[in-house]
């Protein structure tokens, strides 16, 4: 019974930690905070900002985005989806409300870590 319990306690709060990820993320998008989102990308990361896309050091993507956030203030981030595909993966999409505009914005996190990150023009 006791092993039972600690089982069903280490698989609740490893769906619960790994819950808080994607709610810093979006955090970080709504406050257009480039350092505080960047803590979650890997070493290399997928960046497609517009319509420039590279695979990027944790630092150059740091430095893109603050770049973006710098020209595009942002106003909002809403996000319209947030999923896990498997155990190790996770799918953010949204919409990011800029002084010049709204952009949708997609997010792939793999094992608590942002592996691709983009920010495309809205055409609605």
């Amino acid at each position: 019974m006791k092993r039972t319990l600690g089982v069903i306690f280490l698989l609740f709060s490893f769906l619960f930690s790994s819950a808080d990820v994607p709610e810093e993320i979006v955090a970080a998008l709504k406050q257009g905070k480039s350092t505080d989102l960047v803590k979650h990308f890997g070493e290399k990361v997928s960046v497609k900002i517009s319509n420039q896309e590279d695979v990027l050091s944790k630092s150059q993507a740091e430095a893109n985005i603050k770049y973006f956030f710098d020209k595009h203030a942002v106003k909002a981030f809403t996000s319209s989806h947030i999923s896990s595909m498997n155990n190790s993966a996770q799918y953010i999409t949204g919409t990011l409300e800029t002084s010049n505009g709204k952009f949708r914005v997609s997010i792939l996190i793999r094992n608590n870590l942002i592996s691709q990150f983009r920010i495309e023009d809205d055409n609605e």
